[in-house]
């Protein structure tokens, strides 16, 4: 009986199978992941850019209305120079830059707010490498500020 507990006791551990099982789905997940990251790179990319315009904007003419002064957003379309800067009565407050494969597509070059937090509409096209596209839309009844 000594001896059948003895070996009973050294059968620790994993088969060979098991681990197998173990590597190929670490490995199938690991494919998955390679495969797919680069297209949600991309797509994160433009959410993340139209977001934080969207947010600018808004923040922009909320600034506006809370401080009774005017506020502009002006937008560079050029090759390799886009970005957005932010002016509190005609001093720069911010400077936005796209990072890498985010364009300016169309839109206005200057998006103003008055101290009343009026403004003129636009829509502001933001695109990635992928040709995706995302739009803000700003609305001149009522200033609605949305993204489509």
């Amino acid at each position: 009986m000594k001896r059948d507990e003895r070996a009973r006791g050294n059968d620790r551990g994993f088969t060979l199978l098991e681990m197998l099982l173990v590597l190929v789905l670490l490995a199938g997940s690991g494919f998955v992941l390679l495969i797919k990251l680069p297209v949600n790179l991309e797509k994160e990319r433009l959410t993340f850019a139209t977001t934080q315009l969207l947010e600018d904007i808004r923040d922009t003419r909320q600034a506006a209305l809370a401080e009774n002064n005017w506020y502009s957003i002006k937008f560079y379309y050029q090759i390799g120079d886009q970005h957005y800067q932010i002016f509190r009565q005609g001093t720069r407050v911010k400077d936005v830059y796209y990072k890498e494969g985010i364009q300016l597509f169309g839109g206005p070059k200057e998006l103003s707010f008055s101290a009343i937090g009026r403004g003129v509409g636009a829509t502001i096209i933001l695109t990635n490498s992928k040709g995706e596209r995302r739009s803000i839309i700003v609305a001149p009844v009522g200033m609605r500020i949305r993204e489509k």
